[in-house]
């Protein structure tokens, strides 16, 4: 019965996140150059600050990783809150594309948020994580990872080409968010509770340094005082 009402919520969701990148995405392409980024936005991007930019970030990033690993641990147990967590979560996937569209611009904005394999994306193969490890099945699982592993190589790629940091240091450093949170989620479901929230601190832990290192690097590019 909770499996089944897990299935049930997750599926409604995933939809709903579904709906929301086709309605964006429609008619539009889902790439940018990395010259038409680096441009876009300038006179925004100097009315910030350093200090100003790293702590949006790591704000954001931190609450995204409380919010999906409370989305999850709630998913894989089919409480009926999921719905509502999944809602917060994407509310917070939106505030980062918007951070993101303040300095590289809308279609920037865009492409993090709703692109092929984006932000919005990997938010979706969790959900199947999640329904796939309730249901014990582990070809579920199996794709969702490995749609997570697809994720990280090309948001990195995006990523690195938008703030001119090295694609690999990216791609390694959304990896290892993309462990944390699976490790987390199933030492939950497994019960063991207590790693699982030492792992939950680590994750929420790990988001700083990913903030650190985009704003760092946004910063120089920018000329960001």
């Amino acid at each position: 019965m909770r499996r089944s009402m897990l299935v049930t919520i997750a599926s409604a969701a995933a939809a709903a996140l579904s709906v929301g990148v086709i309605a964006a995405t429609a008619g539009n392409g889902s790439s940018m150059s990395d010259s038409g980024m680096h441009a876009a936005h300038a006179t925004t991007a100097s009315k910030l600050t350093k200090s100003d930019l790293r702590n949006t970030l790591n704000r954001l990033l931190g609450e995204h990783a409380v919010l999906a690993m409370n989305a999850t641990n709630l998913g894989v147990t089919g409480s009926k809150s999921f719905p509502a967590a999944a809602k917060a979560l994407d509310e917070n996937s939106v505030e980062l594309s918007q951070a993101i569209g303040s300095i590289y611009g809308a279609k920037a904005a865009k492409t993090f948020l709703d692109g092929p394999f984006q932000w919005r994306a990997h938010v979706g193969f969790f959900v199947d994580y999640t329904v796939a490890l309730a249901k014990k099945d582990k070809p579920g699982q199996a794709r969702a990872v490995a749609n997570l592993k697809t994720y990280t190589m090309r948001h990195g790629a995006f990523l690195a080409g938008a703030t001119g940091l090295p694609k690999l240091a990216v791609q390694n450093d959304l990896l290892g968010h993309v462990l944390e949170l699976k490790g987390q989620l199933d030492a939950y479901a497994n019960g063991n509770y207590a790693k699982a929230a030492e792992q939950y601190r680590e994750a929420y832990h790990h988001m700083f340094m990913t903030g650190d290192l985009l704003s760092g690097a946004i910063a120089k590019q920018q000329n960001l005082k």
